[in-house]
């Protein structure tokens, strides 16, 4: 397994906001579409069929005057779920590792690094926030993907 240069990541993503601010040396960065809280618990089991996501609230960002194209979520301690803009469309045989930006981590709050096999709208994280809160404004960039393919494909 290699991984790709950021301009590879690009050709196989979509929904950025910015490519020249987005786009780095091996990977993309990611931007809050939607941010939300669990309010039930969803359930696991070995073959899937008795699986269920959590319910979520989803939250508003609240804008400082109506004049802002972008509002803010203000999030208190503890446990959200993330969701991203952008999505990546890998070849046969690939992984895509997400880790948190290092603005967030700075920032006072993180997420799991994980690897999925896809990108897209169904994708979402945990976002934990310390006890300082965190502020988060519409389109941030939270996270950073990476996309590591079989090194005999052909057309990477």
């Amino acid at each position: 397994m290699v991984f790709m240069k950021g301009t590879e990541i690009l050709s196989l993503s979509a929904g950025l906001i910015s490519e020249k601010k987005q786009v780095g040396s091996f990977s993309v960065d990611l931007t809050v579409r939607s941010l939300s809280r669990a309010s039930t618990g969803g359930s696991l089991d070995f073959g899937g069929g008795e699986y269920t996501e959590a319910e979520a609230v989803n939250l508003e960002p609240e804008k400082s005057s109506p004049e802002e194209p972008y509002g803010w979520w203000r999030l208190e301690h503890g446990n959200y779920l993330v969701r991203f803009n952008e999505s990546i469309s890998l070849p046969a045989k690939g992984l895509i590792m997400i880790v948190p930006h290092e603005r967030l981590l700075a920032a006072g709050g993180s997420h799991p690094a994980v690897f999925v096999e896809r990108l897209d709208q169904s994708i979402c994280l945990p976002l934990q926030v310390g006890p300082e809160g965190l502020a988060v404004k519409e389109n941030a960039r939270l996270s950073k993907a990476a996309v590591s393919v079989d090194a005999s494909q052909e057309d990477v």
